[in-house]
């Protein structure tokens, strides 16, 4: 595992343990390390403090969570759930309620309030929790002081949750792995793909949480320390299955296996798919294994989420890694999972994050292709423009997928499957059968600017 870069180094020198007022700060850019003087108490949301001075009995409120970091964390998880009822009932009164947020924060009393569970169908059932918005609010202020750090000590092979990464990343990642691996086609090499077994439902609280907080001890500078810590705790120990609204059926929970869902997982065990730390926690949980492979001289090798890839020339050597990483994985109290387990040539071709990658192409998994045949034929089926927009969205979802990989094929014979009377009342294709755009009496900005000329406002 790498050390961390000398930015933050720089920075410690100039302070002092008992530099602990607002005045006697610099200000830390989360995104590049820098430093400004800009030592006012509105502007400077981000100040550092030597360690040592933060871990005192009496706080003083400079060392206090303030309403200026929480708003920069609402309008950080507001950007892409503006829209939500639950984030317009919040911002009709945001100022207030993140103020009494702040209080709750410094008095030790805030708790996660309740969360919606639900169990998605496709492609396979799989429990989810929603936490409420002011939930959320937190999570974004863990994210926004914890991501930068973690940044700095995660492999560049860890696709998932990170910017300017994600699946299409990590899918050209591999191909460009298995080329490099294989001298451009003309040598043999072997890919093993691994999976770990229930790998959010098997997540130990406790070790998680304990770990974590030994990073922030270690790592981070921020006055906002202990605020920091109690979070990140009450976060990732919090039981949102004895503090929820049930919003699917209970025949769903029916047809989840025990070791599935947080209901019958058991205490103490599992964190909640769908909340932001999630992702977040679980990168930094098994970046542990992301160095491992490095140190086995594993050079080409990564990981989306707990799916795993290694590639080498010699077959023997990516088998003599199994042990080791049982071991591993053994220590964080996780397990492979057996069933997943693929060996093979790379002529062979291997799946990873929904597609299949064979020497110099790439195609879309089945389970792809027939959930966009499913969108289409919802949009035959629409009776209201509601219906028809929703299909659109889906259908041009699948599209942006598909126009990465050699499906030029099936893009034209899928969307050739929509009926006339669709593409007359609803929709026509742009381009190279690239694009499903609804026609213009369906476009929000189209029959706003028709009221207006009619005079309705």
């Amino acid at each position: 595992m790498p050390s961390f870069t000398a930015k933050s180094k720089k920075i410690n020198h100039r302070l002092r343990p008992t530099e602990n007022s607002a005045t006697n700060a610099w200000n830390l850019n989360l995104n590049d390390g820098n430093t400004n003087n800009w030592n006012t108490k509105a502007s400077n949301t981000n100040r550092v403090r030597a360690v040592s001075a933060l871990f005192t009995e009496n706080r003083n409120n400079d060392d206090m969570v303030t309403t200026e970091w929480l708003l920069e964390a609402y309008f950080d998880c507001r950007h892409s759930k503006r829209r939500t009822a639950s984030a317009v009932v919040y911002e009709m009164d945001y100022e207030s309620r993140l103020v009494a947020l702040r209080d709750r924060i410094n008095n030790r009393t805030y708790q996660p309030g309740k969360s919606i569970c639900f169990v998605v169908t496709r492609p396979r059932y799989r429990e989810v929790f929603a936490a409420s918005f002011e939930d959320r609010i937190i999570h974004h202020y863990i994210a926004l002081r914890l991501n930068p750090l973690f940044e700095q000590i995660f492999s560049p092979r860890t696709f998932n949750c990170r910017k300017g990464k994600g699946q299409l990343y990590g899918v050209n990642m591999l191909k460009e792995d298995i080329r490099q691996c294989s001298n451009d086609y003309t040598e043999d090499c072997y890919i093993l793909k691994l999976d770990l077994k229930g790998f959010f439902m098997s997540i130990d609280k406790k070790l998680l949480a304990d770990k974590v907080d030994r990073f922030i001890v270690e790592n981070y500078k921020g006055e906002d320390i202990d605020d920091l810590r109690y979070l990140c705790r009450v976060v990732i120990l919090h039981s949102p299955e004895k503090n929820c609204e049930r919003h699917s059926p209970m025949s769903y929970w029916e047809k989840l296996d025990k070791n599935k869902s947080l209901f019958t997982n058991g205490e103490g065990k599992g964190v909640a798919i769908g909340n932001l730390f999630a992702q977040i926690f679980a990168n930094f949980l098994l970046n542990t294994l992301d160095w491992y492979l490095e140190s086995e001289g594993i050079k080409h090798h990564g990981r989306y989420v707990d799916d795993f890839y290694c590639i080498h020339k010699d077959k023997e050597k990516l088998l003599a890694l199994m042990p080791k990483i049982r071991e591993l994985l053994a220590s964080l109290g996780l397990r492979l999972n057996e069933k997943k387990f693929y060996l093979q040539h790379y002529s062979k071709g291997v799946e990873f994050t929904g597609s299949i990658i064979k020497p110099g192409r790439v195609y879309t998994c089945n389970r792809t292709i027939t959930n966009f045949v499913a969108a289409v034929r919802r949009l035959n089926k629409a009776t209201n423009e509601r219906q028809a927009i929703h299909a659109v969205n889906s259908i041009n979802s699948y599209l942006g997928l598909l126009r990465h990989t050699n499906e030029y094929a099936n893009r034209r014979k899928i969307l050739n499957m929509i009926e006339p009377h669709v593409f007359k009342e609803y929709v026509y294709i742009k381009g190279h059968y690239e694009v499903l755009a609804l026609r213009n009496k369906h476009k929000l900005r189209y029959q706003t600017m028709q009221r207006i000329r009619n005079g309705d406002y």
